[in-house]
């Protein structure tokens, strides 16, 4: 991120918190910089058609300014991610799920499954600890003494498209599609989202992983390296895919209905 783009969108920001009257010294004070400065990157944000002058020194921001601001500030959230993984790596000791039976001092490795961190000493991976306290298979145990990173796989998002009520709702989805990704998944994250998705789920006898804050939910399953069943209907189904556009997650939608 160049220091020019964050100190301009930090002024967008003080200006869209007070417009149109703030004075550019209050900008100045607040951001630890010149009046003069200030000064320049206002000239400059003008220039690219952000803020618009109401003159006597008050600016609003423009249609293209407020996208721009709200872009910045989603791109600003994912560096934040990255670098707050980047931290977490320096933990002393990580707790983990034991894929088999582990013992105090046995060197073993480190993989993502399902979301959660896993050691075993037969599941070969480029990140190697320590067992500090060992525990039966399925227990969490503790490591230390990491050595490389623990791979996140790349996630894979298929959103699937179930009819909405007025096309037949539950009654209208071909059941087997589902079933089959289901099948040749096992390890497939499910998230829901809405009534229609919610009987799907019923009939077909699983149990959602994730009913709410589904989008949410969806971007942090994707974070710790889950692929993702995604069921949804309508409008729902496009603002899926819009969230997984934002976050530059590859993804495929796939339709269920019967009959059209």
């Amino acid at each position: 991120m160049k220091k020019r783009n964050i100190t301009e969108f930090q002024i967008l920001s003080e200006i869209v918190k007070k417009q149109p009257h703030i004075k550019q010294k209050e900008i100045a004070d607040t951001l630890g910089i010149t009046v003069q400065g200030v000064s320049e990157h206002i000239r400059n944000l003008l220039k690219k058609g952000y803020l618009s002058s109401r003159g006597r020194g008050a600016y609003v921001l423009t249609d293209k300014g407020m996208r721009e601001l709200k872009q910045w500030i989603s791109d600003f959230k994912l560096y934040l991610d990255e670098v707050n993984q980047g931290m977490y790596r320096y933990k002393d000791i990580w707790p983990a799920i034991a894929n088999e039976d582990l013992s105090e001092g046995d060197t073993v490795y480190l993989f993502m499954k399902r979301g959660n961190i896993y050691a075993s000493k037969s599941v070969q991976s480029n990140c190697m600890g320590k067992v500090i306290e060992g525990g039966k298979k399925g227990e969490d145990v503790a490591i230390s003494n990491l050595t490389g990173l623990i791979e996140i796989p790349k996630p894979k998002v298929i959103v699937l498209k179930l009819p909405p009520e007025i096309k037949g709702g539950s009654k209208n989805v071909n059941y087997e599609i589902i079933r089959n990704i289901l099948n040749e998944n096992k390890d497939i994250i499910v998230a829901s989202m809405g009534t229609v998705s919610h009987v799907v789920c019923n009939k077909l006898g699983i149990k959602p992983d994730i009913r709410f804050a589904t989008l949410e939910g969806i971007i942090k399953a994707c974070e710790r390296g889950c692929d993702v069943l995604v069921l949804s209907t309508g409008k729902m189904t496009e603002r899926v895919v819009k969230k997984l556009d934002e976050h530059k997650i590859s993804y495929s939608v796939m339709d269920t209905f019967l009959k059209p």
